[in-house]
């Protein structure tokens, strides 16, 4: 078992209420939003991922996206400016969590491969899509992608999760806010979000299910 974070629409908290789980159904997916459609194909083939390597099928859904640290609520782009939020604290069978690393899931983003040497960026033949695919399976890889970057000590790597769907009795604490944007008022808010969750002063409260 493992404590995760996860962030959330006000109205996706609600809907679990109501049902007593969270599960990401297509229609709330982030690619439905004008100007990211985009984003579909690499969420399909996160889909692929956790079902053929954790073995759990997501019926038609998509992951859910879990970190193992509390999020800066501090800074944009946690939801949008000023929507209704959460963050649920969970806790999580590690049997059905799938980890890979933050920065690398941009290369299957931008549908670009994750060559396993710098040397194989400078190739000048473009690789076929098949190969481009298995490449992107190095971002499970956490030994490889620690010697990655073994030699560049400024490089921190950041490891996300991806969990089919969350019960509510794995729920621990919940903790409104309010997506910010980048202005200065925003920023200065942000710092004092940070300076009060630091000292206790902003905490998440407790959550226990109840049917």
């Amino acid at each position: 078992m493992g404590i995760y974070y996860t962030h959330q629409r006000e109205g996706a908290w609600q809907q679990a209420l109501k049902k007593g789980y969270l599960e990401a159904s297509g229609e709330h997916a982030l690619f439905m939003e004008e100007g990211v459609e985009d984003f579909k194909a690499p969420y399909d083939w996160m889909v692929e991922q956790y079902e053929k390597r954790i073995g759990i099928s997501l019926n038609g859904n998509y992951p859910i996206w879990c970190w193992d640290e509390f999020p800066d609520l501090g800074r944009d782009g946690h939801i949008g400016k000023g929507t209704q939020g959460v963050v649920l604290t969970v806790e999580l069978p590690d049997e059905e969590v799938l980890a890979s690393e933050f920065t690398y899931w941009h290369h299957v983003l931008n549908d670009f491969p994750l060559y396993e040497t710098l040397e194989e960026y400078d190739r000048e033949e473009e690789p076929d899509e098949l190969y481009v695919r298995q490449s992107w399976e190095r971002i499970f890889d956490k030994a490889w992608c620690e010697a990655s970057v073994a030699d560049q000590p400024n490089v921190e790597l950041v490891y996300q999760h991806v969990v089919h769907r969350i019960d509510l009795t794995q729920v621990r604490a919940v903790m409104p806010f309010v997506g910010r944007g980048d202005s200065l008022l925003d920023r200065v808010r942000g710092m004092g979000w940070r300076i009060g969750y630091k000292f206790g002063l902003i905490r998440s409260k407790s959550f226990e299910w109840k049917v």
